[in-house]
C-alpha cells in the first residue's frame, strides 16, 4: 500500500510541475507585449507611438516629425467605428483588435 501512495504523490507532484511550467511560459509571452508593441511588429514601416490610451500610427515628414495616419482607441463602451479627419483616421475598437482585422481596415490609409 505504500508503494502505491508513494507512486501517487510523485504524479500529483509531476502534475503540478508540468501545469505551473506551462502557465509560466504563456503568460510570460503573451503578458510582457503590449498592444504598442504588437502593432509595431505588425507596420515595422511605420513610426507606432501610445499617447492618453491611443496609438498612433505616424509617418515621419522630411522635418523628422510624425505625420498622424491612423489613430487606435479601445472604448468598450462603443462599438467599432470608423472617422476621418482629413488624412488621418480614427478606428474604434470595443476590444483589442487582432492583427488580421486591423491589416484589414487599415489597408486603405496606410
Amino acid at each position: 500500500m505504500e508503494k502505491y501512495l508513494v507512486v501517487a504523490i510523485v504524479i500529483a507532484i509531476c502534475i503540478v510541475m508540468v501545469i505551473y511550467t506551462q502557465r509560466g511560459e504563456s503568460s510570460s509571452r503573451s503578458g510582457n507585449t503590449s498592444f504598442k508593441d504588437i502593432v509595431q511588429k505588425e507596420f515595422v514601416k511605420y513610426k507606432v507611438i501610445e499617447r492618453n490610451q491611443t496609438i498612433m500610427i505616424c509617418e515621419i515628414n522630411h522635418r523628422n516629425e510624425p505625420d498622424e495616419l491612423v489613430l487606435i482607441r479601445i472604448d468598450p463602451n462603443q462599438k467599432k467605428n470608423r472617422r476621418s479627419f482629413g488624412r488621418r483616421v480614427t478606428f474604434t475598437y470595443p476590444k483589442q483588435p487582432s492583427i488580421g482585422e486591423m491589416r484589414k481596415d487599415f489597408a486603405p490609409y496606410l
